[in-house]
C-alpha cells in the first residue's frame, strides 16, 4: 500500500476523499472544470516565478515510476546538488513485506533510532498491529535544499521546502512538511533540523517540526487504519470544501439519497457531530427537536439552534418560513417547534400539494452563505484536484465572492421568463417609508464580474426595471482590458445618477465593497458616490434575515432556481467567467465576452426574481 504526501493532504481535508482516491472507482470521477485547470496553471506559474532566480536540478524518470524517481533523486543527493526540484523520496520497499522496512512499528524506530532526533513525545501507531504490512511512504517535496551537517552522504544533508500560492501557512501544509521531513530522514539517515514553506506575500515561513511531527504521526496512523480496514467514512457535504473535488457528484448523490443533514444550510461538521450524540440524524428528527436543548451546547451559539431547527422544518415541509415570526415566538417564550405545530403531521397534510413542487429544487453548490456557519472553515475552501499537483488556495479569494456551479451539466436552454409574479401591493411604497423592501417606480439590479488575480472589475451589469411603464432594460458596462476599468466606472455612475432616487438591489456585499474601492481608486468626489451608496439594498442579507427556505445554500443560484429561474448557459458561473475573461485577453474571441455579459444579465434578473418573491412573501405575512 502506498501512502503519498498528496493522499495525506487529501485525508486532512476530507477523509472520504482520501478513501475514494485509494479505493474508489476512478471512472466515476468528475472531469476538472476550466476554473480548476486555471488554478493548476496559476500554481505552476507561481512555482516557476519563485524559482526563476534559483539554480536547481530536477530528476528525470518515467511519469508515475516512483522507484525510478527515487533512484534519480538519490543520485543527485549523493552528488551534493544544492537544489533539487520535485525529487522523490521513498521510505519502505515496493513489493516487500520485510518488517524492518514496511511494518510501521511506531515509524520512529524505523527511521534512525541511533540519532535520537525525533520529538520526545512518544508515538505509537496502532496500525503496526494490523496484519497487513506492505506499506510504503512516498514524499515529493517541491525543493530539497542542501545544508551543512553530517548525513550518510557525507558532510552535507538536506531539508525540504514547499512552494504554495497560499497566503497563509495552513496547518495541513505544515503537516505535509513534517511528513516530508520524516521520509527524508530515512533516506539520508539524518533528521532535518527544520522545514520551510514558501508562501505568497509572506515569503519563507519556518515549520515547527517538534510541534507538527506528533500530529503528523497521529493523522498518518488514522489514514493507514482507514485504508487497510476499508473503513469508508460517512459522507458529509461541506459546500466550499466539496465544490472542486472530483468525487463531488457521487458524494452528493449519496447524501441526497439518504437526505443527509449536511445538505441543510447551517449544519456544519461540528454541529452534525453534536447532533449525532443526541441521536438526531435525519431531517424529521431535527425539525421536531428542541432548540432550547440544542442551545445548551457550544456548537449552537446565539440563535443558531433555533435557525437550524427552522431550516429542517422548511425542508421537511418544502416551503419557506418567516424567520422574523419564529424570532418573535422565541422571544415570547415559545419552543422552536411551536413555529410549526407538529411538523410531521403538517408534512403529511402537505405531501399531496408538495408533489407538484418536485423538480423545482434543483440546487447547486455555490459558496454557502447560510445560517451563521462562518466559523466552520470559511477560509478553508475547496482548493484541490485529483492530480499529482496540489492546487493552491487562491480559491480563498475567489470562492467567497463568486459561485461555483454544480458538476451536473444541463443542456443550454432559454432562460426562464424574468418577469416575477405581480407584486401584491401594486401601488409603489415610497423608498423612505418601506417597512420591508422598497417597491419603487424604477428599480436597479446590479451585479459585477471580476478577475481577482488582475484585481480588475471588468463588468458592471445593471437591469433597469420600470414598473410604471412595465419595461426592462439591461446595461452592461464592459472593460475589454484593464485600461478601461476607469471608463466603465464613470459610465456606471452616470447611469446611477440618471435615476437619482431608484433603489439599487444586489446580492451579497461584493458590490458594496467594490463600489467603495473604485470610488477611492479613481478619486471620485464624495458627492458623486456617497449618496449612491445609501441606495444599495443587499437582497442576500434581506433573505437570510427574514426567510427560511428549503434550499441547500443561500447563494443566488439555489434560491433563484428553487423559484423557477434558470441561467441561459448551462456551463456559466462566476468561476467560469474568470476563465472566459482570461481566454478573451489571450485570444480576442468576442463570443467569450458575449457569454460573460449574458451570464451577468441573468444574475441581475435572478436578483430581480428573488427580490420580488421576498417582497410578496413578506407582504403576505404583513400584520
Amino acid at each position: 500500500m502506498l501512502i503519498t504526501d498528496k493522499l495525506l493532504l487529501s485525508y486532512q481535508r476530507c477523509h472520504l476523499r482520501a478513501f475514494l482516491d485509494t479505493c474508489g472507482d476512478w471512472k466515476q470521477l468528475d472531469p476538472p472544470s476550466d476554473f480548476l485547470l486555471k488554478l493548476m496553471r496559476d500554481s505552476a506559474t507561481y512555482q516557476q516565478q519563485a524559482l526563476e532566480h534559483e539554480t536547481y536540478q530536477q530528476p528525470y524518470y518515467p511519469r508515475g515510476d516512483w522507484e525510478a524517481g527515487a533512484a534519480a533523486t538519490l543520485s543527485l543527493m549523493q552528488q551534493g546538488v544544492d537544489r533539487i526540484y520535485r525529487g522523490v523520496l521513498i521510505q519502505g520497499e515496493f513489493g516487500q513485506t520485510n518488517a524492518a522496512t514496511t511494518s510501521l512499528v511506531g515509524i520512529d524506530s524505523q527511521y534512525f533510532p541511533e540519532f535520537g532526533e525525533l520529538p520526545e513525545t512518544p508515538v505509537h501507531l496502532s496500525s503496526s498491529n494490523l496484519p497487513s504490512s506492505n506499506i510504503t511512504l512516498i514524499s515529493r517535496p517541491h525543493l530539497l535544499i542542501k545544508q551543512p551537517g553530517q548525513s550518510k552522504f557525507g558532510d552535507w544533508s538536506y531539508i525540504t521546502a514547499d512552494i504554495w500560492l497560499s497566503k497563509r501557512p495552513k496547518q495541513e501544509y505544515q503537516i505535509i512538511a513534517a511528513f516530508h521531513a520524516q521520509v527524508l530522514a530515512s533516506v539520508q539517515e539524518k533528521m532535518p533540523e527544520t522545514a520551510w514553506l514558501m508562501l505568497r506575500k509572506k515569503g519563507w515561513w519556518q515549520v515547527n517540526l517538534d510541534q507538527r511531527t506528533p500530529q503528523m504521526f497521529e493523522i498518518l496512523d488514522n489514514c493507514i487504519q482507514m485504508i487497510e480496514n476499508r473503513d469508508k467514512p460517512e459522507v458529509f457535504i461541506s459546500r466550499q470544501k466539496c465544490n472542486l473535488c472530483g468525487w463531488y457528484t457521487i458524494c452528493h448523490a449519496e447524501a441526497e439519497s439518504i437526505k443527509h443533514l449536511s445538505l441543510l444550510p447551517g449544519v456544519t461538521a461540528s454541529r452534525y457531530a453534536r447532533l449525532k450524540t443526541l441521536e438526531i440524524t435525519d431531517v424529521e428528527a431535527l425539525a421536531n427537536a428542541s432548540s432550547e436543548l440544542l442551545a445548551e451546547y457550544p456548537e449552537f451559539p446565539d440563535r443558531v439552534a433555533f435557525d437550524v431547527v427552522q431550516q429542517a422544518q422548511s425542508h421537511l415541509l418544502n416551503q419557506p418560513l418567516l424567520r422574523e415570526e419564529g424570532r418573535r415566538k422565541k422571544e415570547e417564550g415559545s419552543s422552536a417547534t411551536d413555529s410549526v405545530t407538529d411538523v410531521t403531521d403538517v408534512r403529511k397534510k402537505e405531501e399531496g400539494r408538495g408533489k407538484k413542487e418536485e423538480g423545482r429544487h434543483e440546487t447547486d453548490f455555490d459558496t454557502d452563505t447560510g445560517i451563521n456557519d462562518r466559523e466552520e472553515g470559511r477560509s478553508e475552501n475547496s482548493e484541490e484536484l485529483n492530480s499529482s499537483e496540489i492546487v493552491p488556495d487562491i480559491v480563498d479569494n475567489i470562492l467567497n465572492d463568486i459561485a461555483v456551479e454544480e458538476v451536473k451539466i444541463r443542456e443550454n436552454k432559454p432562460a426562464t421568463s424574468s418577469i416575477p409574479a405581480p407584486i401584491l401591493r401594486k401601488k409603489p411604497i415610497p423608498y423612505s417609508q418601506s417597512v420591508f423592501l422598497p417597491i419603487a417606480p424604477i428599480e436597479l439590479y446590479f451585479d459585477i464580474e471580476a478577475e481577482p488575480e488582475l484585481n480588475l472589475d471588468y463588468l458592471h451589469g445593471v437591469l433597469v426595471v420600470d414598473r410604471y411603464n412595465n419595461t426592462e432594460k439591461f446595461h452592461g458596462f464592459l472593460a475589454e482590458s484593464a485600461a478601461e476599468e476607469g471608463a466603465i466606472w464613470e459610465q456606471f455612475l452616470e447611469l446611477m445618477w440618471a435615476y437619482p432616487i431608484a433603489p439599487i438591489f444586489h446580492f451579497c456585499d461584493y458590490e458594496v465593497k467594490t463600489f467603495k474601492r473604485l470610488a477611492k481608486l479613481y478619486n471620485t468626489p464624495a458627492y458623486l458616490w456617497k449618496p449612491v451608496l445609501k441606495r444599495f439594498v443587499d437582497i442576500h442579507k434581506q433573505v437570510t434575515q427574514k426567510a427560511i427556505m428549503p434550499v441547500e445554500s443561500y447563494a443566488l443560484k439555489p434560491i433563484a432556481r428553487w423559484l423557477g429561474f434558470d441561467w441561459r448557459d448551462a456551463k456559466a458561473n462566476g468561476a467560469q467567467c474568470v476563465c472566459w475573461y482570461d481566454d478573451w485577453l489571450k485570444t480576442g474571441d468576442r463570443s467569450l465576452l458575449e457569454a460573460i455579459v449574458r451570464y451577468n444579465e441573468d444574475d441581475c434578473r435572478a436578483t430581480y426574481i428573488v427580490k420580488d418573491w421576498l417582497t410578496n412573501f413578506l407582504l403576505k405575512h404583513e400584520p
